[in-house]
């Protein structure tokens, strides 16, 4: 049942274009807003406000699973599902950079980014358009991990409601603690993240990345956009790397990495589909 929770919420997915019909915050705002009264202090205070919401769905969905065969579990599962994606358009921020990088504005392109990833703007902006290519390039991995990788990791693991916790702490990193936010995301993401660039190395250059994808599996302690961004460069091959010049071919080959990049994160998708698959047949 799971694994036709996941086909249906895909064909959703694709007969609505987005999932922004059911991402619906508002709730999770004032759930958040009442809990931050009863004087919670960090850790706790985050399990309560995401693992409460989730024990409720699991309950929920608990109840109806019998109904009808798993008939009625079936749907509200993939709506689960679909809420835990991630927000926004991926795809449109994709090309917004590669259009920012094509024409050489990785000022703006860099403008751009900080507004949509929230980024301090305390924080010293790069130096060079290598600076800012790569640092948008780990930017944009992440997201693909975080908007559907890591979601299906743990609703395959932990069934919707892992999938609802996960999603749940990406929505608290604008609003709480940063520091104990990023701690609990790191540890969620960080074998989803390998597991990942494995798939990259899978479907692309594997002797290329090879030794790149060991070195990165050997250092626990790498975020997971690095660690994607490392073993994603290894992977496309040689033919896909960027000039090292600040030269006007630069930005042509930074939007041409990005494309390819995409390309790498739908095979990748494909790649665990056909996973998924294979261990509904075999188990």
């Amino acid at each position: 049942m799971t694994f036709l929770a996941i086909i249906l919420a895909v064909l959703l997915l694709q007969a609505w274009g987005s999932a922004e019909r059911v991402h619906l915050d508002d709730w999770f705002r004032g759930w958040q807003a009442r809990e931050s009264g009863w004087g919670l202090s960090g850790a706790l205070n985050l399990a309560v406000l995401v693992l409460l919401p989730a024990v409720l769905v699991a309950l929920l969905l608990d109840m109806v699973e019998p109904v009808l065969f798993g008939l009625l579990w079936l749907p509200l599962a993939a709506l689960v599902l679909l809420y835990s994606f991630g927000r926004g358009d991926f795809q449109a921020s994709m090309a917004r950079y590669r259009g920012h990088a094509y024409s050489g504005d990785f000022e703006g392109a860099y403008l751009a980014a900080r507004e949509e990833f929230g980024w301090d703007e305390s924080l010293e902006a790069p130096d060079t358009a290598q600076d800012v290519h790569a640092m948008i390039q780990r930017a944009l991995l992440y997201e693909g991990l975080q908007r559907w990788f890591s979601v299906l990791f743990y609703f395959v693991l932990l069934g919707p409601a892992g999938a609802l916790v996960y999603r749940l702490i990406q929505l608290c990193r604008d609003t709480f603690e940063p520091d104990t936010v990023e701690r609990w995301l790191f540890l969620l993401d960080w074998v989803p993240a390998r597991l990942l660039a494995a798939t990259f190395a899978i479907t692309g250059d594997f002797i290329g990345s090879k030794s790149t994808l060991v070195a990165g599996l050997g250092d626990s302690g790498m975020q997971a956009g690095a660690l994607l961004h490392r073993v994603g460069v290894a992977a496309l091959g040689p033919e896909a790397s960027v000039s090292a010049g600040d030269d006007s071919a630069f930005g042509p080959e930074a939007a041409a990495q990005n494309r390819e990049f995409d390309a790498l994160l739908s095979r990748s998708a494909v790649c665990w589909i056909v996973v998924f698959s294979l261990l509904v047949l075999l188990f």
